[in-house]
């Protein structure tokens, strides 16, 4: 998919998409988009505030591992174990991030979604599935899935797979999204309670305009195709992207950081390699530290502003998900390699984490 430049005005941008939707792969997306169909109404499950926590702090994890699998045990450890993350005996819905099967950044990692599924069989949950639709030119969802990989992946791990754009939708009253005039037409699987969901996203730039896209960008996954296009080229996207957060509460959220984008996305950008894994159940806390090591590697986006000025951080701490500033962050850090850039990153990232949250420029954040 074509990148449009950030500063594009918004007429341009929306001729460009209506480009994009004449193209035939973009047939089952747009017959979503397109679809009158009227789905039930649902309230949303009550917003959950981090349990991740030490003395009032979500913990937030960084770490570097030889592999993958290493990196999630070590970060699991950190935040207290498998048992203290998963704190009851529940299903799990892993959602990934599948806006399209190109390879990793663009799409979570194999080895990642591995490790995941150790972690929940450690915790002691049984029923694990995998749910996700992709982005405009990736449906039908299971095609997108098979080009992943998922039917092997699944046949090794046991896994289940919700395809999202074949499963049930709902019309949920979400107050707290006055952007979206209090509803949101989503997925129904989000709204279910008694289940943990588990946020694998990847770390990468937004060339649009979302600016980075994280664990709070990850959650728009489960938004109904009718409902993303009307996101997409009004000044306030960042903050309707993030009041879909309101649709659900995470248990885990483990940012695949190994490689990232400074520039572009999200189907191609500049990749750089921090090798770092983050998690925490906090989606502030999260991306806070995600969007610092983006800004660290060197992000133009990034680097004008402090990271809490950001219109995505700034919706969502008024909304609650989790930390409102940097003083009510912990991070615990461990490099298993030994790598002798990983004490100078991760003091850069204290440095950027901690900027605090002054008003941005004009027209920043966007």
């Amino acid at each position: 998919m074509t990148q449009v430049p950030l500063d594009t005005p918004v007429e341009v941008r929306a001729e460009s998409f209506r480009g994009v939707l004449d193209d035939e792969d973009a047939g089952p997306y747009r017959s979503l988009q397109e679809s009158a169909e009227e789905f039930p109404e649902a309230e949303i499950p009550p917003l959950r505030r981090p349990r991740l926590t030490e003395k009032g702090k979500s913990l937030v994890a960084v770490v570097r591992g030889r592999d993958r699998g290493e990196a999630v045990r070590l970060a699991a450890e950190l935040l207290g174990g498998a048992r203290r993350i998963m704190d009851s005996i529940q299903p799990i819905l892993i959602k990934p991030n599948f806006n399209s099967a190109d390879p990793f950044p663009a799409s979570t990692h194999k080895d990642l979604l591995q490790a995941l599924v150790a972690l929940c069989r450690e915790s002691g949950c049984g029923e694990i599935d995998v749910g996700e639709m992709g982005g405009l030119l990736s449906l039908p969802a299971r095609k997108n899935f098979e080009r992943w990989g998922m039917p092997e992946f699944q046949e090794k791990n046991g896994t289940g797979v919700v395809y999202f754009d074949e499963s049930p939708w709902v019309k949920a009253r979400v107050p707290g999204a006055i952007r979206w005039g209090g509803w949101i037409h989503c997925q129904e699987r989000a709204l279910q309670t008694g289940q943990h969901i588990i946020s694998a996203p990847t770390m990468k730039s937004h060339g649009g305009g979302p600016r980075f896209s994280l664990s709070l960008k990850n959650g728009y996954g489960f938004v109904h195709p009718r409902d993303r296009v009307r996101a997409h080229f009004v000044p306030q996207m960042a903050e309707m992207i993030i009041e879909t957060n309101l649709l659900y509460s995470p248990s885990l959220i483990l940012l695949d950081g190994t490689k990232c984008w400074i520039a572009g996305g999200p189907y191609t950008g500049e990749e750089r390699e921090p090798n770092v894994i983050i998690a925490g159940d906090d989606r502030i806390a999260v991306d806070v530290v995600g969007a610092s090591v983006i800004r660290a590697m060197g992000a133009e986006l990034l680097r004008d502003y402090p990271v809490w000025a950001h219109r995505q951080i700034r919706r969502g701490v008024e909304l609650g998900f989790g930390a409102a500033g940097p003083d009510e962050i912990e991070m615990r850090t461990e490099d298993a390699t030994g790598s002798g850039d990983f004490p100078r990153l991760m003091d850069q990232i204290r440095r950027y984490v901690g900027e605090g949250d002054p008003e941005p420029p004009a027209g920043g954040g966007e």
